[in-house]
């Protein structure tokens, strides 16, 4: 009753506030891209020091999802929101100033964790205040607008790269940052009750985490989407050194090639969101890992057959576009299935179903040039078993999976913590 009666009396929250939480972490990373050499030159470093700028932000990401999810089980979304988009607003000034490689790439790390949090509580504010086939319809606007980051935000930095230095991008972010304390601060209200917080120790944590980790349920949707994260960013990490070195693709074909693909994901994630509430997610999920798994046998089968290991470029691009286009759908009712799996536990959910998934792309990002050779079978036979792997487990898992809105049996009530008396 207590429940029912907060959410009678507690607002809406706003979709421009959600997207603005989540969906910033995409500028953080494409927009400052194109910056990575200039970085190099200005601040007297090596490249492998620019290049850890990236990656300290995405590490940074990942661990922001893992430990924020499960803290705002125990302490509510919206402080830890608003206190995260602050964070990233410094943290882009004071990567706007760094004097150093070194500072630059801290505050990269902070300020990737900060993105991840406000990634994690968004998430869980939906969970929190939608069910069923409206939670899975918003999903699929927030996946949208998030997937559209990859299209527009090489185009901004290159805009932004026109009037200023590589600082002038971080300047941007720190805007970008504030207004995301507006918007979580005016258009966010908590959607997490004190009467349904989780204790907050370091032990209750963990237990969480182990609860969800062993429910079938939650845990199968997210190892598939673990494996075919690490599926496409194979492709991520490895096309534009396999499709222009190996093929002899010029800069902007590939950069054609990667546009059209990205919309290919934006269109068929918008799809989602107008034929989910018909649908349902969980039928949208097999037509998307159906898409992309056929995809992606038949760039490793073209590829093995062709005399050369090279098919032609259509084969190779109508794969690649068929592969981003079953994950635009896929991406975000595979995310309405775990989190609805996890609703009892929505932050902890949101910070497995997020955090676990970006780790293992980022792990597999370089293995295409790990095995030496950066060629078109190479990825290929890297994509086809991850993808593989995926759709194996998918069709085991069929028993395991719930429609959201259906039911899941509820954990046990929590003991209340010292705040909540």
């Amino acid at each position: 009753m207590r429940s029912s009666l907060f959410h009678a009396r507690t607002r809406e929250p706003k979709l421009v506030a959600l997207i603005l939480v989540t969906g910033t972490s995409t500028l953080a990373t494409d927009t400052y891209i194109a910056a990575l050499p200039e970085v190099q030159t200005s601040l007297h470093t090596t490249a492998s020091v620019a290049q850890l700028t990236m990656t300290a932000f995405i590490a940074g990401m990942a661990a922001g999802q893992l430990v924020s999810g499960p803290v705002s089980d125990a302490r509510g979304r919206r402080r830890i929101v608003v206190g995260a988009c602050l964070v990233f607003a410094v943290m882009s000034a004071l990567c706007a100033i760094a004097p150093t490689g070194w500072l630059l790439v801290a505050a990269r790390a902070v300020q990737g964790v900060a993105a991840g949090t406000a990634v994690a509580c968004g998430r869980a504010v939906v969970t929190d205040r939608y069910r069923g086939r409206e939670a899975a319809a918003l999903f699929g606007t927030l996946s949208a607008v998030s997937l559209l980051g990859p299209v527009l935000a090489p185009a901004i930095g290159g805009v932004l790269l026109t009037a200023g230095d590589w600082r002038i991008v971080f300047w941007f972010l720190a805007i970008v940052g504030l207004a995301m304390v507006a918007g979580s601060t005016v258009a966010l209200p908590e959607t997490l009750p004190a009467g349904r917080r989780h204790p907050g120790g370091l032990s209750q944590l963990a237990n969480r985490s182990r609860e969800l980790l062993t429910d079938p349920r939650f845990a199968r949707p997210v190892l598939v989407q673990c494996l075919t994260t690490a599926g496409f960013f194979v492709y991520i990490g490895g096309s534009s050194f396999v499709l222009q070195e190996d093929l002899g693709l010029g800069q902007r074909e590939y950069t054609l090639l990667f546009t059209v693909n990205a919309v290919a994901m934006v269109t068929t994630s918008i799809t989602f969101r107008l034929l989910v509430k018909r649908v349902g997610a969980v039928v949208l999920r097999r037509v998307a890992v159906c898409l992309q798994t056929t995809a992606v046998l038949t760039l490793f089968l073209s590829t093995v057959l062709a005399s050369d290991h090279r098919p032609p470029l259509a084969v190779i691009w109508g794969a690649l576009a068929a592969m981003t286009a079953g994950l635009g759908m896929y991406l975000p009712s595979n995310s309405a299935i775990a989190q609805n799996a996890g609703r009892r536990l929505p932050g902890t959910a949101s910070a497995l179903g997020g955090g676990l998934p970006f780790l293992a792309g980022a792990l597999t990002t370089p293995l295409t040039g790990a095995f030496g050779s950066q060629t078109v079978l190479v990825m290929a036979s890297c994509m086809v078993v991850a993808f593989s792997l995926a759709a194996c487990l998918a069709i085991a898992s069929r028993r395991f999976t719930l429609e959201p809105g259906e039911e899941v049996a509820p954990a046990p009530a929590p003991a209340l913590a010292k705040a909540d008396l």
